[in-house]
């Protein structure tokens, strides 16, 4: 190539350089434009990190298999000849990198080496680092090429870089923008969660991002929402200390990690996760979860990504919180807080709701209506306190006893409800020979030493057997407990007292006359009832 043609190349390579929006589409062109002036065998450009003060490569050509190898290579500024060109902006040509002290061993046929540094204006974008594996390929021609091909070069790159860093930190006010609007509704906690992760995920890489809330009772994180997991990372817990996440909610610091091969108390989450980041969810000081992501790439995360996640990850600690402290308003508006059952005014609302589906899919519901013999007596001899212990046992038989399915709830007073979805007649009876039995087998001491000797009446209704609508339930159950309570005999064994309202209940339910107890007898003990409610 003579001098004409060299500098006609020269043009038309920088004048081609330039018209790529993306770094790695500009630094294609800039390879292939390389190689049509300099006909080498490898070549790499490595991108300086001012923030960690190492050159990366960026972008290879024409190394085959050892591609992946080579794509991983990161060099601290004035290490190799790639260093010490950068450090020293200038070139440096090698005939026989063998016999160069600064060479740091690459590909086994390597022979000569070309190192250019891309500098504009004094600061340093890159290098070009091209060898061939014949000895003194290079010339001072090729070396003046890629000086004005990398001035050239090294300008796009700082452009483009400088646009990414821009369309970067518009994606984070924009992603800031997103989060802090969720403050200002009424969404759920979950629903606020998968808001959150859904803005997240579009600025790390690979998009595997969770959750973990922390639980300060049991010092551990739970997972309550994530994205690109696998199924079975949904409620895993994770000890405080342990892992990037635990160590992360422990010290209140982001914690990085960008080779989990050498963690040693990596807790898998994504399959060959390689990269992991971890960034403390605060509020007022206090760490109320983490945010987590991960990736199959090694060191896919930097300070590019734990700058602008810290911002987000301190706005979506402010929205998770006010999430959660909306939940628990919600939570207590209809929660009975002596029992922690649900109170009147959800399970009316829940029982709506449920006979509403049993009409329309044809399902059965049984509502059992109870509640505690001689509560009066209870609180006249021992106290409020002793009739308070009485509920909550109660309530805890309710808890263990029933599925999370039913609906379970104090209604006022002694009186509670349980609505058992998808029940017949034949499970309700058998859900009250239990509870009853359940609650006459506990030893629940007053503070005077003596047995509390609790015992309940039970009321059932079925859907549709005692009615179609929610209020025609409620009477009906309300009937039978009413008749459960003056079947109770003063002082016959609460053994005979429930097994008697039980065969009584199962023959009225059925049409059949029953037997009735000998003697009928309100407890003296009782609050006089009204009637049925509802009635």
């Amino acid at each position: 190539m003579n001098e004409l043609e060299t500098l006609s190349a020269l043009y038309h390579a920088t004048c081609r350089i330039g018209l790529s929006d993306r770094l790695d589409d500009l630094l294609s062109a800039v390879l292939g434009q390389a190689h049509e002036l300099i006909r080498f065998d490898h070549c790499a450009v490595m991108l300086y990190e001012p923030e960690t003060g190492r050159l990366r490569v960026r972008k290879v050509l024409g190394y085959a298999d050892a591609t992946d190898e080579v794509q991983s290579v990161a060099l601290p500024r004035g290490h190799g000849l790639s260093g010490w060109a950068a450090e020293h902006r200038q070139a440096v040509r090698v005939a026989d990198v063998r016999k160069d002290p600064r060479y740091v061993p690459g590909l086994p046929d390597a022979r000569s080496s070309l190192v250019v540094p891309m500098v504009v204006s004094n600061q340093v974008a890159g290098v070009f680092n091209v060898e061939s594996t014949r000895e003194d390929a290079f010339t001072e021609t090729h070396e003046k090429l890629l000086t004005v091909l990398g001035s050239q070069a090294g300008l796009a790159i700082l452009g483009s870089r400088a646009r990414e860093r821009l369309q970067h930190r518009i994606e984070q006010l924009h992603a800031l923008y997103r989060i802090s609007q969720l403050a200002s509704g009424q969404d759920d906690l979950d629903t606020t969660l998968s808001a959150i992760l859904g803005v997240t995920e579009e600025l790390v890489p690979d998009g595997h991002v969770a959750v973990l809330l922390l639980d300060e009772a049991s010092r551990s994180l739970t997972v309550r929402a994530s994205r690109g997991y696998t199924e079975g990372v949904g409620g895993l817990r994770i000890p405080v200390g342990r892992g990037l996440t635990g160590r992360c909610a422990e010290t209140g610091e982001a914690q990085l990690a960008n080779d989990l091969a050498h963690v040693t108390d990596y807790i898998e989450g994504v399959p060959g996760a390689r990269s992991e980041i971890a960034l403390p969810l605060k509020v007022d000081g206090r760490v109320i979860g983490v945010l987590n992501a991960e990736s199959s790439t090694p060191g896919a995360y930097g300070d590019d990504h734990v700058q602008p996640l810290t911002v987000v990850a301190h706005q979506a600690a402010v929205v998770i919180r006010a999430a959660q402290l909306n939940e628990e308003m919600r939570c207590l508006a209809v929660t009975d807080p002596l029992t922690g059952l649900h109170n009147r005014r959800y399970f009316a609302e829940k029982l709506e709701e449920h006979v509403r589906r049993a009409r329309r899919y044809g399902e059965e519901l049984v509502l059992l209506l109870l509640d505690c013999d001689r509560l009066k007596k209870i609180n006249d001899v021992h106290g409020h306190l002793a009739g308070d212990r009485a509920l909550q046992a109660i309530a805890d038989v309710m808890k263990i006893t029933l599925r999370d399915t039913d609906v379970l709830a104090r209604l006022g007073g002694d009186e509670f409800a349980v609505l058992l979805v998808e029940a017949d007649q034949e499970r309700g009876e058998r859900v009250m020979e239990r509870l009853a039995g359940t609650v006459r087998g506990l030893r629940l001491m007053s503070e005077e030493g003596g047995d509390l000797g609790l015992s309940i009446s039970i009321g059932q209704s079925t859907f549709p057997e005692s009615g179609s609508e929610a209020k025609a339930l409620l009477r009906e159950a309300d009937i039978a407990l009413y008749r459960s309570k003056r079947l109770t005999r003063e002082r016959a064994p609460v053994s005979r007292a429930i097994s008697g309202v039980i065969e009584f209940e199962r023959n009225r339910s059925s049409g059949r006359p029953g037997p009735v107890p000998e003697a009928v007898l309100v407890d003296p003990d009782d609050e006089p009832r009204e009637g049925p409610a509802g009635g």
